[in-house]
Parts: structure tokens; C-alpha cells; sequence
């Protein structure tokens, strides 16, 4: 019961994949959750990791790996899992807007309240972590993105709440990365589902068009590495004094500066040229 464990949401790619061993490297316990725990089959195993099915809206499933984590000494959790829902608003179904805010925002909520009683209870003073994940698309929004900046948006805002309701007893951790080298943006449009066909004959078919042919291209060229990510978001967590907000990424970091700096008329004039937005 001497190790200090921490489960961390949404590990079968990505920065959740990277974030298991990084955290390892430092000594932490990992349990290692997933909608399918076998796509974390070949994670090396150990006493350290734990391995467990996490679907964070299921109710059952939350229940459940709460049971599973009982008998550790579990101080925090990373709220990690999510996936974005792309697509001009106003083609975006009342459905599709629902998912996104039931996984990036319902469920981030319910796994904070399912394991804070066990943080309370395994964790002294100031030894807790909560890490919630967000985006750099919590702090400025653009095209073609309105389900997911306003799903990083109500993260942020729960976060902060959540400090200032907890945060003398257990530091909440926000992480707001920009643009990242991972599966997530091959995720982008398996949850287009017929989007592209509801685009045709509309301003937006030539708009995706583009999006696609360029978005990957510009990821792989800009985007930061998800494994050194990672090691950034393990470093703050085994800090003693873990930072209230960790923003990664230059991207992340100099377009919320120049958002600030510009006028708004200029902003969005950039933006919109950038999408193809004419």
C-alpha cells in the first residue's frame, strides 16, 4: 500500500497510451483504462499497472472500476478519454452535439465524482491529483469545430470550479494541449459519420474537402509529439506543488496570445481564410 497509484482515462492511444509509461518512469502505480481493455494488451506488464475496462458513460462501468481500484492506494485520476465531433454547426445533428458533450464533459464529470471519495480517503493534504485534460480549443474556438471548442470550454469551466471548491485539499490540474501527433485526428472522421454527404450542394462540401486533404498534412508538420506530451503532463503531476494550468504546445501557447493582442474583426478574418471560409 506504499505505492502511490493514479488511473488515467482514455489509454488506448494517444497521450493516454504515452502518459502509462511515462508516469511508470516516475514511480507511479497506473491503472490503465479503456472502452477495450484489449487494445492495452501489449502495455509491458508489472506490479505497477493495472489494466481495467472504463467507459465513461456507463454508469456500470464507472461503479465497477471503482470497486477494482479499492484495494490500492489510489491519490488521483486523469480524465483523458474524449474525441472530437467536427463539422460546421450548422449541419451539426441535436444527436451529434449530445455525444460530444456525453463523453468530453458528462463523463469526465462522472468519473471526478465516482473516485474523489476514494482520493479523499487513500490521499493526505496535498497529495491528491485530479488532472482533467481540455484543449487549447477550451480557451479560443474556430471553424468547423463549434461541438468540441464548446466541450474543451465547459472543461475548463468545471476544472476551475472544481479548484476552487477542492483545491486546498487535492490540486486540480488543468492540461490544455494545442495540436497533437496521434490516432486522434484519424478518429476526426469516423465521427463524421454521413456529414460529408449532408455537406454536398452547400457552401461547406468544398470546405471539408479541404479540411481533409489538408488537416493531416499541417498535423504532422506543427502538431507536438503525443510521448513528450506526455512526459510534460507526468512531470507536472510528480511535482510536489503541481501547476494549476499546463499548457503545451507553441501552438497552444501564441495563438491564445495573439487571440488576446489582435481585434476580434482580425482574428476572425484569419480563421476564416485559413478554413477556406471565404
Amino acid at each position: 500500500m506504499t505505492r502511490r497509484w493514479i488511473l488515467v482515462t482514455g489509454c488506448s492511444t494517444g497521450i493516454g497510451r504515452h502518459l502509462v509509461g511515462a508516469l511508470r518512469r516516475r514511480g507511479w502505480g497506473v491503472v490503465a483504462t479503456a472502452r477495450r481493455p484489449e487494445t492495452l494488451a501489449d502495455l509491458p506488464p508489472g506490479e505497477d499497472l493495472r489494466v481495467l475496462a472504463l467507459d465513461v458513460c456507463d454508469a456500470a462501468s464507472i461503479a465497477a472500476a471503482v470497486e477494482a481500484c479499492r484495494d490500492l492506494r489510489l491519490i488521483g485520476f486523469v480524465n483523458n478519454a474524449g474525441y472530437g465531433q467536427i463539422g460546421p454547426l450548422e449541419l451539426l445533428t441535436e444527436d451529434e452535439l449530445r455525444r460530444q458533450f456525453e463523453t468530453n464533459v458528462i463523463g469526465l464529470h462522472a468519473v471526478t465524482r465516482a473516485f474523489l471519495p476514494l482520493i479523499r480517503k487513500n490521499a493526505a493534504r496535498g497529495e491528491g491529483r485530479v488532472v482533467q485534460v481540455s484543449s487549447m480549443l477550451g480557451r479560443l474556438s474556430i471553424p468547423l469545430a463549434g461541438a468540441y471548442n464548446a466541450s474543451k470550454h465547459a472543461v475548463i469551466a468545471l476544472a476551475e470550479s472544481l479548484r476552487l471548491e477542492i483545491g486546498d485539499e487535492i490540486p486540480v490540474l488543468l492540461v490544455e494541449p494545442g495540436a497533437i501527433r496521434s490516432e486522434f485526428r484519424e478518429t476526426l472522421t469516423k465521427a463524421w459519420g454521413d456529414l460529408p454527404e449532408r455537406a454536398k450542394g452547400t457552401p461547406f462540401e468544398a470546405v471539408l474537402r479541404r479540411y481533409m486533404e489538408k488537416r493531416k498534412e499541417l498535423s504532422e508538420a506543427h502538431a507536438y509529439d503525443a510521448g513528450q506530451c506526455a512526459e510534460r503532463i507526468a512531470r507536472a503531476i510528480s511535482a510536489a506543488r503541481p501547476p494549476r494550468r499546463l499548457t503545451i504546445g507553441k501552438d497552444a501557447f501564441w495563438a491564445g496570445k495573439a487571440k488576446a493582442i489582435l481585434p476580434a474583426f482580425l482574428w476572425e478574418r484569419l480563421l476564416r481564410r485559413a478554413y477556406g471560409l471565404r
